[in-house]
């Protein structure tokens, strides 16, 4: 799922670019795990108070993505695009959008964004819920008759 994407600071995405700095508290706390890159990914939470999981953890806080770590990647936390992906939004999807003025003010910031996200029902399961209605609809409802 993140394949090809860049690193925040090599990232032109807005949405890339940034992530929450949370201190890692130990793993008795919300979000201070590391996804885990080939399974199934993490609750994505609107009220995360910055404690957004972890793209990577480092090897003294029980990072496992060696592969990275052995590339010199630090530990971070998710992104909102990272979360966003997650949640199946598309890549395209504006999440975070800079102020055009003040490039360090934002007309949505990354803190909004991850509440958006973590707000949202994904799009790809809000699609297939969508399809099963649709395939269903006629045996639950009547079809309107046509009035001339």
């Amino acid at each position: 799922m993140f394949a090809g994407l860049k690193e925040p600071e090599d990232s032109d995405d807005p949405a890339q670019k940034v992530y929450s700095k949370a201190k890692f508290m130990g793993t008795h706390c919300q979000g201070q795990t590391e996804v885990d890159v080939n399974g199934i990914g993490p609750t994505i939470r609107a009220e995360h108070h910055g404690n957004i999981e972890y793209r990577r953890l480092s090897k003294e806080h029980g990072g496992i993505i060696d592969k990275e770590l052995k590339k010199g990647l630090k530990e971070r936390r998710l992104t909102p695009r990272e979360c966003a992906l997650i949640q199946t939004f598309p890549l395209d999807y504006e999440f975070v959008i800079p102020h055009e003025e003040n490039k360090q003010r934002y007309i949505l910031s990354p803190s909004a964004a991850y509440k958006i996200i973590g707000n949202a029902v994904p799009p790809l399961l809000a699609y297939h819920i969508g399809k099963r209605i649709e395939n269903l609809w006629d045996l639950y409802f009547e079809p309107d008759e046509v009035i001339i």
